[in-house]
């Protein structure tokens, strides 16, 4: 067994130990390998990034059912395939649903009239970036809200910029698991208003 052989062990068993720092490594280690899978299928920005997210929020749920005898390859791209097919297969009669949902969040950003939904979502936001760590918050309201470069970030706050983009990526998750409940509500709520100025 050569030493390359033995750090990825070395780093499986951090991973299913519940290392975080384990995770961001195979998270650096497999995303740009991932992402090309994922788009190759979905031909879609958008979706491959929702896909490769659920891909890592998985992996993190499972950690521990990992098998360092087994190839770690193969456990994660299968996690990636079953995933993308599993998407593909929910939206697949779903499309034309879709693009009218669309067409609603962009109207429902538009017009004044809809305005308070877009303010309880944004509230919603801003109460769990509230209550998020220190320096993740500070990092989140440099980069989303004032639109500072992962390096600029780095520089003020005397860190890497690789630090910054995964604290980003943390809260971006932290977000949209948090968001969860709240989807169907709004999802109803745009639904809802399409109906009724369609009626109009």
């Amino acid at each position: 067994m050569n030493n390359l052989d033995l750090n990825k062990i070395n780093l499986l068993q951090s991973l299913k130990n519940g290392n975080e720092r384990a995770f961001e490594e195979i998270f650096y280690l497999y995303q740009k390998k991932l992402y090309c899978f994922i788009f190759t299928i979905t031909k879609s920005e958008y979706v491959t990034e929702e896909i490769l997210q659920e891909v890592f929020i998985k992996l993190w749920s499972i950690r521990d059912t990992i098998n360092i005898s087994m190839s770690f390859d193969s456990f994660i791209y299968t996690i990636t395939r079953n995933l993308t097919y599993n998407y593909i297969r929910e939206i697949g009669n779903r499309n034309s649903l879709k693009q009218e949902l669309w067409k609603d969040v962009c109207y429902f950003h538009e017009e004044t009239e809809n305005d308070i939904f877009y303010k309880e979502y944004k509230s919603i936001v801003d109460g769990i970036v509230d209550k998020l760590p220190i320096k993740k918050k500070s990092i989140f309201i440099l980069s989303k809200e004032e639109g500072k470069s992962n390096q600029e970030i780095a520089d003020l706050l005397g860190i890497t910029p690789k630090t910054v983009k995964n604290h980003l990526w943390k809260t971006l998750q932290i977000i949209r698991i948090q968001l969860q409940p709240y989807i169907k509500t709004i999802t109803t709520a745009l639904l809802l208003i399409n109906l009724f100025y369609n009626k109009k």
